[in-house]
Order: structure tokens, then C-alpha cells, then sequence
């Protein structure tokens, strides 16, 4: 389980706050009609009143949220808990005193006050201690607690140790500890981080937390890569600056910040984690991961795909299993760039192609073309040969319009891995090419890109739009006016819901 919950859990839980605050506040009313003490109180006074408990409730609940209540539904003890809503609790109403006296609006009654403030508090710590245990007990039930790997044996370490991972056994499982050599005062050690591949490999890790002092930046960034190729959480205690964005998501446990870290930024985009990247970083990323990535794919991702995997789990989580979902729409990484990543650009699957094909021959890489028809593949053949000069095509292969066999597809696996390619570019359609190369992660020896149609732009059955509507998002209408029978159905829906969920967000 994350340390930090997420944004609809915390909705819900000060949804319930808010409710929960009006409900105490009708409790207090009603005592405060029965008590002996001031003034007679009647029902007609509670709900006089009323407006001004949702004010306050509005105010308690902007309270704990600015002070970071509802970042986790574990609390550290009781006692604290009670300390820090009677703090908050107090501020809150030093609020809407200040609210009260400023537009000069009728104020409480001083008993119906003093009920409602005691009984607010109560109710409070009583509803994060039961969600501390719902949450504990949900995690053990489910064996979902995470198994948290510390890097580091200084006392940044040791704190991180004591007194986060020994406090919270049931939502994490502690495993041990890298370091470069063993400290005596922490139990499990697995090795130093030159290790950590193979520690990965023989043991499962959910989290990995950097807890040193000073750590090379190299080094950091090898950790990172590593722990990114078995889609493991990184998190860092935030004194590496270098990698603490505007949009970096900071968590608070028993007094320490971790901020979560990765190879690449990413942006959710109707349940897809859409790469923030463009081209250049695109390209040099693959170049430096190529041998770790072999047997793993690439989506090249666009509205139609978006809507579809937002409809579709199944293929949402081929999506997100991805090394990367690049932006290969135009509206995806301006959605990108709307929500604070400034860097985000458009990576299309034809000009990724383009660009790994151009430097081919200089670093020998071996490509391997999968998909579309033989006359398609033969006109690419030839357009490669003349534009790229030196690249080594690894084979090429049509396959049949329909289900394959077990035997088949075996055989189609064999003959790939024969050529011994490092790219194999997939040209099927979306989104056949992508549950294809799920159905082939770990079993095709290559690095594997879903392109869509870029090998019908790079063979020149199709003439991509010009420069000018691909800069303004509108090469999607280009194609709309070259197959208007086969893709005004398709535009027409995915588009449509894009629009509606982001009018919505």
C-alpha cells in the first residue's frame, strides 16, 4: 500500500468529515435542548443555526486538509491524534469567529459552542482510529502490505527504520537493507547496490526508499533505472534537489518527507500513464535501456487508444505494463503540458521510427518489421534501402489476416528470435499490436514498437499531413479526409468522450 492514499480516498474521507461535523453539530443542538443550564433552546434555534455549522464544517475540513490529515488513513497514536484535532479544531473556530465578527453574523450559543467544539473533537479521533484499523485490517486480509527495501545504513536510514517501517508492519513488510557494507543496529542486510539486479531478481520488492546522506548522481540515476525496469516505486528523502519538480508529489510519515522519483515523468490521462518526454529524451532513453528492455514493448499512444484502454482494463493495464505510452496525439501531451509538464511533446510512432532507423546503421542495430501486407513490406524494403543507407534489416513478415494457432504463432516466435533483431516494429493497428506484444512480453528477444500505420507512411501508401496541421493537432482530420468510411465512426466516439472527460476534469 502507498504511503500516500489516493485522490478519492481522500475526497471520501473528508467528505466524511464534513458530514460527520453537520451530524455532531445536530447531536450538540439537541443537548443543548435538554440541558438544564441558559437559556431555553429550542429545535427552531438548531436549525437557525445550522448554516453556520456548514460553514464551520466547510472551514475544519480546509483545516485538515492544508495540514496534510488525509495524505494517509494510518495514524501514529491516539493520544497525537487528539493533540493535533484539538489544535486544528480550535484554529477552525478562531476562523469562523473571525467570519462572524467581520460581516457581523449571528454567532452560537456559548453552550451549544463549548458541546459542539468537545464532541467534534471526539467524533473526529474516533473516525481516523477506526479508518486506521479498517485500513490495517483491509492489508492483512489481502496481503497487500508493501515490501520496502532501504538504501542506506547512516542515520537518515536508521530513522527511516525506526520510525516509519517498525511502526507501520501492517501496511508495509520490511525486507532489508543496501548498503556498501553492514551496519551492526540493522537486521537483514541483502548487499550493496551494485547488487541490486540481482537482489531484484530472486526477491519481490514493492518500494524502494534512498535513505542516504550524499549518494553520486550516477549512482542514483542506475538505482532508479533498475528499480524502473521491474515497475518498483523509488522514493527518495527530498535532499536530491535535482530530481523535485513543481508537480513532484510529496509524502509525509512520522515526520518524514519522501518524495516518489522515476526514470521519466509520466501524466494520467484517463487511466494511462502517458510518458512526459519528446523525442531527443525519447531516443536517448532507448539507447541507454535497449538491453534491459529486450522482451519488453513500447505503446505509442493517441486518443483512440486513450478512450479505449479507459473503457477496456484489460487494455488499459497492457498500456500501463509498458515501458512507455508515448504521446503519439497531440492533445495527449498538451493535456500534459496543461497540468504542469511543460516539457511535454508529441512522439509520434512514424517519426520514432524514422529516427531509430537513421541511426541504425551507425550504432548496428538490427530491425525486424512485423505486420501489413508483403507488397507494403516490399515497397518498405526498398524505401529503407534508399533512405537509410547501411541498415540492417533483420526480416520482415506478414502475418495472416486471423487468429493464429499456438503452433504458428511458436513458429513466428522462433523465426523472430532467429534473426536476432534488436527492434521489432509492430504494424498491426491498434489495438490488435498492442495486446500482441503483451501476448510476446519475455518471449520475442527484442525491444517491441506498436507504430500503427508507419509503415504504410514510410512505404508511401499513405501521405502524412502537412507540417503545418501536425504542429496544431489536426493530423487527425488529414486522415479523416483520406478514409472517411473508416474513420469518421471511430473520430467521431473516441473524440467525443476525450472532450466530455476532459470538460469534466
Amino acid at each position: 500500500m502507498h504511503y500516500h492514499d489516493s485522490r478519492l480516498l481522500k475526497s471520501i474521507s473528508a467528505l466524511v468529515d464534513f458530514l460527520l461535523i453537520l451530524a455532531i453539530f445536530f447531536l450538540s443542538g439537541l443537548l443543548r435542548m435538554i440541558s438544564p443550564f441558559g437559556d431555553t433552546f429550542s429545535m427552531n434555534d438548531v436549525y437557525r443555526f445550522m448554516p453556520l455549522s456548514v460553514l464551520y464544517a466547510a472551514v475544519m475540513v480546509m483545516c485538515y486538509w492544508t495540514e496534510g490529515s488525509y495524505q494517509s488513513l494510518h495514524i501514529r497514536s491516539v493520544k497525537r491524534e487528539l493533540v493535533k484535532v484539538f489544535v486544528t479544531n480550535l484554529i477552525g473556530f478562531a476562523l469562523v469567529a473571525t467570519i462572524l465578527f467581520v460581516f457581523q453574523l449571528s454567532q452560537f450559543s456559548r453552550l451549544l459552542l463549548v458541546l459542539f467544539y468537545a464532541l467534534s473533537v471526539v467524533a473526529i479521533v474516533i473516525k481516523r482510529f477506526v479508518l486506521d484499523k479498517a485500513a490495517t485490517w483491509y492489508v492483512l486480509k489481502h496481503n497487500i502490505a508493501a515490501r520496502v527495501v532501504i538504501v542506506g545504513n547512516g542515520p537518515m536510514a536508521h530513522r527511516f527504520y525506526k520510525d516509519v517501517v517498525s511502526r507501520h508492519t501492517a501496511s508495509m513488510r520490511y525486507v532489508g537493507y543496501l548498503a556498501d557494507r553492514p551496519a551492526e543496529d540493522m537486521p537483514d542486510y541483502l548487499g550493496t547496490p551494485l547488487e541490486f539486479h540481482k537482489i531484484l531478481q530472486k526477491t519481490r520488492v514493492d518500494h524502494v526508499v534512498i535513505a542516504e546522506e550524499t549518494q553520486e548522481r550516477h549512482n542514483l540515476q542506475k538505482l532508479i533505472s533498475i528499480a524502473d525496469t521491474y515497475h518498483i516505486r523509488v522514493s527518495v528523502v527530498p535532499v536530491y534537489n535535482d530530481f523535485v519538480k513543481d508537480t513532484t508529489q510529496v509524502s509525509v510519515i512520522n515526520g518524514i518527507h519522501l518524495v516518489d522519483v522515476a526514470l521519466v515523468d509520466t501524466c494520467d490521462i484517463m487511466g494511462v500513464h502517458i510518458v512526459v518526454t519528446d523525442m531527443e529524451k525519447t531516443l536517448n532513453l532507448i539507447e541507454t535501456k535497449l538491453e534491459e528492455w529486450r522482451g519488453k514493448y513500447i505503446c505509442v499512444a493517441n486518443v483512440h487508444t486513450t478512450v479505449t484502454a479507459h473503457d477496456d482494463a484489460s487494455y488499459r493495464k497492457i498500456q500501463n505494463d509498458a515501458v512507455m505510452a508515448l504521446p503519439d496525439g497531440g492533445p495527449l501531451s498538451q493535456y500534459s503540458r496543461e497540468h504542469g509538464y511543460q516539457t511535454a511533446q508529441r512522439v509520434t510512432g512514424p517519426d520514432l521510427m524514422k529516427e531509430v532507423l537513421a541511426r541504425s546503421a551507425e550504432k548496428g542495430w538490427r530491425n525486424y518489421f512485423y505486420g501489413s501486407t508483403p507488397e507494403t513490406l516490399e515497397l518498405l524494403r526498398n524505401k529503407i534501402e534508399e533512405r537509410y543507407p547501411g541498415v540492417q534489416i533483420a526480416g520482415m513478415m506478414s502475418p495472416p489476416f486471423r487468429d493464429l494457432t499456438p503452433q504458428e504463432d511458436a513458429d513466428i516466435v522462433r523465426e523472430i528470435n532467429a534473426a536476432k533483431p534488436d527492434f521489432v516494429w509492430v504494424g498491426l493497428g491498434a489495438p490488435k499490436q498492442e495486446r500482441w506484444m503483451a501476448a510476446h512480453d519475455g518471449r520475442v528477444k527484442a525491444l517491441m514498437v506498436g507504430v500503427g500505420a508507419a509503415f504504410d507512411y514510410e512505404a508511401g501508401n499513405i501521405k502524412r499531413a502537412p507540417m503545418w496541421m501536425q504542429k496544431r493537432n489536426l493530423e487527425w482530420l488529414y486522415r479523416l479526409m483520406q478514409d472517411p468510411k473508416r474513420l469518421f465512426k471511430r473520430y467521431f466516439q473516441t473524440n467525443t468522450k476525450f472532450l466530455l472527460w476532459k470538460w469534466r476534469q
